[in-house]
């Protein structure tokens, strides 16, 4: 009898252990965070005629894989969104939010390409911080999924710009933002709050503390409040963000 009390207890605990690793409701926040993220992108890419016509007066215009790879990039964005609605699906209830998002104005080419480089650089750092707010692999696999594959994007883009995107004095990783600093007001570098008009708020803190944000690793530290956290986040990844220095140009 004490043997199946034994085994019933270790069943018990492990069903207990892989409900917890599943995608739970609180992690809906996250999701539609998440989700914002990418739709937002996508919808930048949407907001002009992203063609070769359009393309042709940027710096690299003339080279034919240019106008193709954004088209690959526009192609990965609608891929991320759709990646992140099935990742959603798996939460009773979840449907995706309809933001009413603003975008920064471009008057030409050049511009755009310069304003779809920040807000690629921004949208990979929001990713890269939130995978450090959900407990559910599924999940963090796909934020950091989404992290690389923008930061490839943002990389690419600056690579047509410049030549050096890797200084020697470098003191960080690449950068990470918050969700309570993404979501602040403002449009610079790691802010999309002025953007996105409040349609979202920021998921709750992980493990009930704070995530502060370094330039080589992420602290848990006591709970505060979420003005405070964004600003403490915001002020430790600042000594060392942005890294690359397309950054520095195009921020």
């Amino acid at each position: 009898m004490r043997i199946f009390s034994a085994l019933n207890g270790l069943l018990l605990a492990g069903a207990a252990a892989a409900q917890s690793c599943s995608l739970q409701s609180n992690e809906s926040q996250a999701v539609d965070y998440g989700y914002a993220l990418s739709n937002f992108l996508d919808r930048f890419y949407s907001s002009v005629p992203v063609n070769q016509t359009f393309l042709s007066s940027s710096p690299n215009g003339s080279n034919p894989q240019y106008f193709t790879n954004f088209q690959g990039i526009q192609r990965q964005n609608r891929l991320g969104v759709r990646a992140v609605q099935q990742l959603g699906s798996k939460l009773s209830g979840w449907t995706p939010k309809n933001c009413s998002f603003t975008f920064p104005s471009a008057s030409d080419a050049d511009s755009f390409v310069q304003n779809a480089l920040q807000l690629e650089s921004t949208v990979a750092g929001a990713y890269i911080a939130l995978a450090g707010y959900t407990q559910a692999p599924e999940a963090s696999f796909l934020w950091a999924r989404l992290a690389a594959e923008h930061t490839a994007h943002a990389y690419y883009i600056a690579s047509q710009n410049q030549t050096v995107l890797f200084p020697t004095n470098s003191s960080s990783l690449v950068p990470a933002y918050s969700p309570g600093y993404v979501l602040s007001n403002g449009t610079g570098p790691g802010k999309l709050g002025s953007y996105f008009q409040g349609c979202v708020t920021a998921p709750p803190a992980p493990c009930g503390q704070t995530l502060f944000i370094g330039p080589l690793t992420a602290t848990l530290g006591a709970n505060v409040s979420a003005s405070a956290a964004a600003s403490s986040s915001a002020s430790l990844s600042a000594s060392a963000t942005p890294s690359p220095s397309f950054a520095r140009r195009f921020f």
